[in-house]
């Protein structure tokens, strides 16, 4: 038979009562050749169907249609590391839409594990994207939320971000390089070239306002002696 648009089958062969029916060699509406269909007489959206010919996602495919709800319920007599249910596609992807619900995963434990890699094309695969119109919210009632990062760990807002610690919060890094708002101009009140974390940088009316201060309690601490007064300048000032 043609893998076209099949209009008739002449080895179509049907068996049914007002119940149900099943066919064999079944022409479907749109020119496709079902090998086998098993359809409910009380419902016409109500069926399976074996598909024999038609596009590379029908042909060898199956359908299963019903206007009420779809319910697997497996495992009765199985162990707890077996797998009641699996489900694996070779090729292409998994789709789950509910575009009127929610996909509710329910489990003693979840395992979202992304293991793929350079493939044939040499596109990188192995990401996990979580995206919201709205909120993502994640919530550790137990040991709090751990996340963790080979190369590094980014979080950007385009308003606010919080860090808060109601008991304690820590922050530790080998080298800590902050800058505010301030530290985007070029220069600051004094005309002086900022530094990347907007303080002054040497030199100008606010070095020696610096100078001055330090001068004094460096005075205040060790006396008048000079040779002391310069080690100690020369260590805080690295001059």
């Amino acid at each position: 038979m043609s893998e076209g648009k099949i209009q008739k089958n002449p080895y179509t062969f049907r068996q049914g009562t007002n119940d149900a029916e099943f066919k064999f060699g079944h022409c479907t509406s749109d020119g496709v050749i079902d090998a086998v269909l098993i359809r409910s007489g009380w419902f016409h959206n109500h069926y399976i169907s074996l598909g024999a010919t038609g596009e590379r996602h029908r042909r060898g495919g199956i359908l299963a249609r019903c206007p009420g709800s779809f319910q697997v319920k497996a495992g009765d007599t199985i162990g707890g590391q077996d797998n009641g249910v699996y489900m694996r596609t070779e090729n292409g992807n998994i789709l789950l839409a509910a575009p009127n619900g929610k996909i509710i995963l329910d489990a003693s434990n979840i395992l979202i594990r992304s293991s793929g890699g350079p493939n044939s094309t040499g596109t990188v695969t192995g990401d996990v994207l979580i995206e919201a119109n709205n909120k993502v919210l994640v919530t550790g009632l137990g040991d709090g939320v751990t996340i963790e990062g080979n190369s590094s760990v980014k979080i950007v807002s385009e308003k606010q971000v919080d860090v808060i610690g109601q008991s304690v919060c820590n922050i530790y890094g080998g080298v800590l390089d902050m800058a505010d708002g301030n530290a985007t101009a070029t220069t600051d009140i004094t005309g002086k070239l900022k530094s990347k974390t907007g303080a002054p940088k040497l030199g100008g009316p606010a070095s020696a306002l610096i100078s001055g201060f330090v001068g004094g309690l460096v005075k205040s601490i060790i006396g008048d002696n000079e040779q002391s007064q310069s080690g100690i300048w020369g260590s805080l000032l690295g001059l």
